[in-house]
């Protein structure tokens, strides 16, 4: 306790009390707040999800960046909630998130709102045009790296702290 404080009840607390591992966390855990972190993560996720829009489809959307941020959210979530658990079950779980993700800002966004920003109408398996297996299998195959990738962070946080 640095010598900070003194007697009898700080004593027997530093005495007892066990250094402990402290949990792995996602990428950003640096002297931010909580909403600056969530933010971080947000921009960064919808950036990225942006990104690889323009360079499968030569296109994106606003509501697919906005998507994006709110999946990378979710992915951090699931691989802290998930910690130890096998990263193709926390890949799978992400790409379940983002497919459904995907589908309930397909239904506003292309059904409600008429905006026609994507149609998988023509891919087997589709649900009403919005989701398909193909795209979730993508997915899960791009959450791999990532849910290695927020793992070690997590880990290299540990060992700095």
């Amino acid at each position: 306790m640095n010598g900070a404080k003194t007697g009898k009840y700080y004593d027997y607390v530093e005495k007892t009390q066990k250094k402990r591992r402290v949990p792995a966390r996602c990428v950003f855990d640096r002297k931010m707040s909580r909403w600056q972190k969530c933010l971080m993560k947000f921009l960064l996720g919808g950036v990225g999800y942006g990104l690889i829009e323009l360079m499968w489809r030569g296109r994106t959307h606003v509501s697919m960046v906005l998507t994006g941020g709110a999946c990378l959210v979710a992915i951090c979530a699931v691989n802290e909630k998930m910690r130890g658990k096998n990263i193709f079950l926390r890949a799978a779980v992400c790409a379940a998130a983002i497919t459904a993700a995907e589908f309930a800002v397909g239904m506003v966004v292309n059904r409600w709102l008429h905006l026609s920003v994507w149609d998988y109408g023509d891919m087997a398996g589709n649900v009403l045009g919005q989701i398909c297996p193909l795209y979730s299998f993508l997915w899960f195959l791009l959450c791999v790296p990532i849910c290695f990738f927020v793992e070690q962070m997590g880990k290299k946080r540990i060992k700095k702290a």
